[in-house]
């Protein structure tokens, strides 16, 4: 797996970095091009600090997993371990959230096209991004401060290796950590999927039963059928992130063998296997994106084939 996902993620940063270049260049005056921008932007942060160095070299860099450097490389190590984690967590958290709020866009713009743009205003649409944002990346700040590294003899290596363990504070709201992490499962991984399912039949079935109304009346077919290319993209990415979300939740239905949560110790082999694959999971999820763009997206795909254009000429 440390083969496989840092290339897809390597594929995903770049795809999200045109993504963001050429969604800006459409105008972020249009409130779903504000939010796939956000996203993208997620997704960035999301594979660079899941791939970061300092997990590596924790999870490879020794006979067994640890720092195996001195405490005071090794504190610094896990320092940068801690942020990369906040970053793959918190934005993690916050791509597999928006999608609520694209699904919640287009809903508006099916059922209430001429109020559109007097209820969803770019204004608005930043509002409810910096709102989620802010909670989540703070919710995992405060997650990092659960763990701490602790230094201990390893008869394999026969030297000291700084391991990560649960800290005091871990230990002080041991009754408040459940709570905590059920929360951050039901508002990451199950409220807003399911939300977003049904928010995208709603959609489906609305916009079947209009296309038929409209075969009648063709002098609004070309504004429909660009409504309707902007809503089926959305719904991909949003399909995309539902089956995602379901390899996420398996923890729910299995926590015997599924480790994912920034406090877990010790895990068995079976799940740090199931950690990879719900990460891979992730990867796919967070680069997939770009290809949706392209495919679905007549305008996106023109411009960034003109990008390539400009620099031949």
């Amino acid at each position: 797996m440390f083969g496989v996902t840092p290339a897809i993620s390597l594929f995903g940063i770049v795809g999200n970095i045109f993504s963001i270049i050429i969604l800006i260049r459409h105008g972020l005056n249009k409130c779903s091009n504000i939010l796939l921008v956000v996203l993208a932007a997620n997704d960035i942060c999301f594979l660079i600090g899941f791939n970061s160095v300092p997990n590596f070299l924790y999870d490879l860099g020794g006979p067994v997993e640890g720092f195996a450097y001195n405490p005071q490389v090794g504190f610094f190590l896990f320092i940068l371990h801690q942020l990369f984690e906040v970053m793959d967590y918190g934005c993690g958290a916050v791509s597999l959230t928006l999608p609520v709020l694209i699904t919640s866009e287009r809903l508006i713009a099916v059922f209430l096209p001429l109020q559109f743009t007097q209820i969803v205003t770019p204004r608005r649409t930043w509002c409810a991004v910096v709102i989620i944002c802010v909670c989540w990346y703070g919710f995992f700040i405060h997650m990092s401060f659960l763990v701490t590294l602790q230094y201990e003899f390893s008869p394999a290596s026969n030297t000291s290796i700084g391991l990560m363990r649960r800290s005091d504070y871990f230990n002080d709201i041991i009754e408040i950590v459940p709570v905590l992490e059920l929360s951050m499962s039901y508002l990451c991984l199950k409220i807003p999927p399911v939300a977003t399912f049904v928010g995208c039949v709603t959609i489906v079935i609305k916009v079947k039963m209009a296309s038929v109304r409209r075969l009648k009346i063709t002098s609004k077919s070309n504004k429909a059928s660009k409504s309707n290319r902007t809503t089926k993209m959305l719904l991909a990415v949003c399909t995309m992130y539902t089956m995602t979300c379901g390899v996420m939740s398996l923890p729910t239905f299995l926590p015997q063998y599924m480790y994912y949560t920034m406090t877990s110790d010790a895990p068995s082999n079976l799940g740090r296997i199931m950690y990879q694959v719900m990460n891979l999971a992730l990867c796919i999820n967070s680069s997939w994106n770009f290809i949706i763009y392209v495919v679905m997206n007549k305008n996106f795909r023109k411009t960034y084939w003109s990008l390539f254009d400009r620099k031949k000429s």
